[in-house]
């Protein structure tokens, strides 16, 4: 049964509430388009290189928000947010988990994760920190992940951009966990995320033997009694 356009609308006001940016590739993807565009969503239209390493992943991108002043970011936090909302599309959250995006003024070379996938109560270790990555250098990424531990997080959710990488992040996290310098976090999930193509970039591809995603657990799940 197809979805009514207001559910679609809502659907749409509910996303941008979590993460205020995402682009016209992933709301075609999505089925949101049409929602955007019935709610005369403003959009800003820019170049942009989707892996900062990569001199040939520059592409247009039209990005979308529910506040106009939300655009005039600079397009490096126009994209990392649409890259956190891609993280949002590709990871489903248990019940009574909670997505909170740390400010912009938090982020950047500071400690703080870019997101938060928080549980219910206050058992911080239950709580997973949440980055995204277009192209770090190696040293910020083991800066991240021991900030992540020190600050008592039970696990790490990266997204990335470069898909060659996925492995990478978590050689790097368990080369960390190794020389004891990741304590308590428990485990590093690593997934690559697509926020420029409107065709589906998960899709079976034969020919791809790159992975979407890889995971490490380091540590004893941490329940809610815990």
């Amino acid at each position: 049964m197809a979805e009514h356009p207001a559910q679609q609308k809502q659907r749409l006001r509910t996303l941008l509430h979590l993460s205020p940016v995402v682009t016209t590739a992933q709301l075609t993807r999505s089925g949101l388009l049409g929602a955007a565009r019935g709610l005369k969503l403003p959009r800003q239209t820019l170049t942009c290189r989707t892996r900062t390493t990569q001199v040939m992943s520059e592409t247009d991108l039209t990005f979308v928000a529910l506040k106009r002043e939300t655009l005039t970011w600079p397009r490096r936090d126009l994209m990392h947010t649409a890259g956190l909302t891609e993280v949002l599309f590709r990871v489903s959250r248990e019940d009574g988990q909670r997505w909170a995006l740390t400010p912009l003024k938090g982020r950047g070379r500071g400690a703080l994760p870019d997101a938060e996938i928080l549980s219910p109560g206050e058992n911080r270790a239950r709580d997973w920190a949440v980055e995204f990555d277009a192209g770090y250098p190696a040293a910020r990424v083991r800066d991240k992940l021991r900030s992540f531990a020190a600050q008592g997080y039970g696990a790490a959710l990266w997204g990335i951009s470069v898909h060659g990488r996925v492995p990478t992040i978590l050689d790097l996290a368990r080369e960390l966990h190794g020389a004891g310098e990741l304590p308590g976090l428990r485990e590093v999930r690593v997934v690559w995320v697509d926020f420029w193509s409107a065709h589906d970039p998960y899709c079976n591809r034969p020919r791809c033997h790159k992975p979407y995603e890889a995971r490490g657990s380091f540590g004893p799940e941490v329940t809610a009694a815990d």
